[in-house]
């Protein structure tokens, strides 16, 4: 009878078994869709590509105020809102701005009222700061550090808005 009553045991063990992995399987994906971790990346741990990071800061410095140029060229403070998201900027751009921000360099702008957007001189420094990490994690996540200049040139991505934001904030983190 003891045999027996083990076998019973082990039989309701195993056809129990397909039962339990698929509850946990489907308790696993319901995890997944609401993650509460929420991102955050620091600037020393983003990667940019390596003939960016080498550069000194004379010509990294150089390249964005050319940069900047185009930016002041534009006239972007009289953008509306829906011009502000057109994707108008490439990562190798946006690689040089965050190069600086990288290296703790600033950015100095005059007459900041007269060249950005008023939604951006209204942010405070939480939004900007939330901004920001969008921003870098926006980078890490699509950005192939690997890839050629030529390719992160083509590789227009990025908004307006997003440029404005992290020419402000340069022009601002460190006051």
């Amino acid at each position: 009878m003891n045999l027996e009553f083990l076998f019973f045991i082990i039989a309701v063990i195993f056809l129990s078994l397909p039962f339990i992995f698929y509850n946990k399987r489907k308790a696993t994906k319901l995890k997944n869709i609401n993650p509460k971790i929420k991102n955050h990346i620091h600037i020393s741990q983003l990667e940019l590509p390596l003939k960016i990071e080498k550069l000194d800061f004379t010509t990294n410095s150089n390249i964005v105020r050319k940069i900047f140029h185009t930016f002041e060229v534009l006239d972007i403070k009289s953008l509306n809102t829906k011009q502000l998201e057109k994707k108008e900027w490439h990562s190798w751009q946006i690689s040089m701005l965050l190069n600086l921000y990288k290296n703790d360099k600033d950015f100095f702008i005059p007459n900041k009222e007269k060249l950005f957007h008023k939604n951006i001189l209204n942010l405070d420094n939480k939004s900007l700061n939330s901004f920001i990490q969008t921003i870098l994690l926006k980078y890490k996540a699509n950005v192939d550090i690997k890839a050629s200049k030529n390719i992160l040139s083509d590789d227009v991505i990025w908004t307006n808005k997003e440029i404005s934001i992290l020419f402000y904030f340069l022009t601002t983190y460190k006051q």
